[in-house]
């Protein structure tokens, strides 16, 4: 093994654990309201985990990356703007799950995401005002990314999939139905960052 490779292995094992532990660190600064102390930690995340991956899975994790820098704004356009950058980035997970499709999602495997999709929408629909047709269009990708991740048949990948849909859909609950769970932006958090890493091993 020559110096280089060994670096680059040891470079890659801290890198490893670097993610962890910020998304571990951002998610408690969320569930305890550190809402300011995460402006250092939730703009570091998805750089952090794209790092080494392969240039489709870092290009819908940079559009993530780009989602959460709008989302910790305030108003109607850090919304519009964290919509579109994760739209994008669901395209761009879609894209990157693609070449991995094994067939294994098969319509019962399918089945509870399409009523989790379906029993959302229709629960949201009457909340959601103008943001209605955005929403709807954001959950469709949303569910793509899902389904495209349990069609690899991956385990972990597929888990991602899952929690990245749970972690917008109680985004969702608490922004336009005012659902709010003990610890909610925490446990946001974690099954986002969860999702996204799972998703990563793509």
């Amino acid at each position: 093994m020559t110096l280089g490779s060994a670096g680059g292995i040891l470079r890659g094992m801290e890198r490893s654990r670097l993610f962890p532990a910020l998304a571990a660190v951002d998610t408690v600064l969320a569930a305890t309201g550190h809402h300011r102390l995460r402006r250092l930690t939730k703009p570091l995340l998805m750089p952090t985990l794209l790092q080494g991956k392969a240039r489709s899975t870092q290009r819908a994790l940079a559009l993530g990356g780009v989602g959460d820098v709008a989302l910790l704004g305030s108003g109607p356009k850090a919304f519009t703007a964290g919509l579109a950058s994760f739209l994008a980035g669901h395209v761009a997970w879609m894209a990157a799950l693609r070449p991995h499709a094994t067939g294994a999602l098969t319509r019962k495997g399918a089945a509870p995401y399409l009523l989790a999709w379906a029993g959302l929408n229709a629960y949201l629909w009457p909340r959601t005002g103008p943001d209605r047709l955005p929403v709807l269009v954001y959950s469709t990708a949303l569910l793509g990314t899902a389904l495209a991740a349990a069609d690899t048949g991956d385990p972990a990948v597929t888990a991602g999939g899952a929690l990245f849909l749970l972690s917008d859909g109680l985004l969702a609950l608490e922004k336009f139905a005012h659902v709010h769970l003990p610890a909610h932006e925490g446990i946001v958090m974690a099954s986002y960052t969860s999702g996204q890493a799972l998703l990563a091993r793509v």
